[in-house]
C-alpha cells in the first residue's frame, strides 16, 4: 500500500487475436491526481489512447499502426487502481475499445520495443529509481528493419507519442503522469525519455508451439 493517496496505477490492456486473458499484453502507467481524486478518469484514457493513436508527423503513423490482428484483435481494456488502497486493490475505473492496427504479417510476439522515460535527476538520489518503462509490441514484420533494428519510423513514432503524453499531462488540470518507485514509495514528474533501436525479447509474451517436427534414422525421407 502507497503513502500517497492520489496515487494511480493504470493497465493498459491489449487483446490477444486468441482472446485468451493469459495471452493479453498489458502496459503499465502510473498518474497522480491528489486535487479531485477519483474523477474524470477519462482525462487519462484520452491521453493514452493519443499515446497509441495519434499520428507521428515525422513517421506518418501510429504506434497501433506498426500492430498486426495477427497477434491482437484490436481491442483494449484500461483499468485504473489507487496503489493507496490495499491489495487485493479494487478497480476504480474501467473502460474498453478498440483501436485500428495495422496489416502486416506478425513479428515473434516474444519481440518487444522498449519505451523509456525518466524525472529529472536529484543529487544524492539513485537515478534507476526515478525511471519507468514499458514495453511495446507485437508487431508486424514492417517494424524490423533489414539490418533487424526497430524501424527508424517506428522509433518516431514512438518519440513522437511520449512527447505528446508528456504535452498533455503538463495541460492537465488533474492528472499527472509520473515515474513511482516501489522501493522508496515515492513518484516523481516524469520529464523526458528515450527509445533505443534494439529490440527486447519478452519471453512470457511467447506463444506456445501448435505442431512439433521429430528426426530419427528413418525420419525425415531422403
Amino acid at each position: 500500500m502507497s503513502t500517497h493517496t492520489g496515487l494511480y496505477l493504470f493497465q493498459w490492456v491489449w487483446e490477444a487475436e486468441s482472446m485468451l486473458p493469459e495471452d493479453a499484453y498489458v502496459n503499465t502507467f502510473h498518474f497522480y491526481n491528489d486535487i479531485f481524486p477519483g474523477s474524470d478518469y477519462d482525462n487519462v484514457r484520452d491521453m493514452l489512447l493519443n499515446f497509441y493513436n495519434t499520428e507521428a508527423p515525422d513517421a506518418g503513423s501510429t504506434i497501433a499502426s506498426w500492430m498486426t490482428p495477427v497477434t491482437l484483435s484490436g481491442n483494449y481494456t484500461l483499468k485504473a487502481y489507487n496503489l493507496h488502497d490495499t491489495k487485493p486493490r479494487a478497480i476504480k475505473y474501467q473502460h474498453t475499445g478498440t483501436v485500428d492496427l495495422g496489416n502486416q504479417n506478425a513479428m515473434p510476439t516474444e519481440c518487444a520495443a522498449v519505451f523509456s522515460f525518466q524525472a529529472f535527476p536529484d543529487s544524492g538520489q539513485p537515478q534507476a529509481r526515478r525511471r519507468n518503462r514499458v514495453y511495446l509490441g507485437p508487431f508486424g514484420i514492417g517494424a524490423n528493419q533489414g539490418d533487424g533494428y526497430l524501424s527508424d519510423n517506428l522509433v518516431q513514432a514512438m518519440l513522437f507519442a511520449g512527447k505528446q503524453l508528456k504535452k498533455e499531462s503538463d495541460a492537465s488540470a488533474k492528472w499527472f503522469w509520473v515515474i513511482y518507485s516501489p522501493t522508496d514509495d515515492e513518484f516523481y514528474a516524469a520529464e523526458n525519455g528515450w527509445v533505443d533501436n534494439a529490440w527486447d525479447t519478452q519471453r512470457r509474451r511467447g506463444m506456445p508451439s501448435t505442431a512439433r517436427g521429430v528426426f530419427s534414422d528413418a525420419l525425415p525421407e531422403a
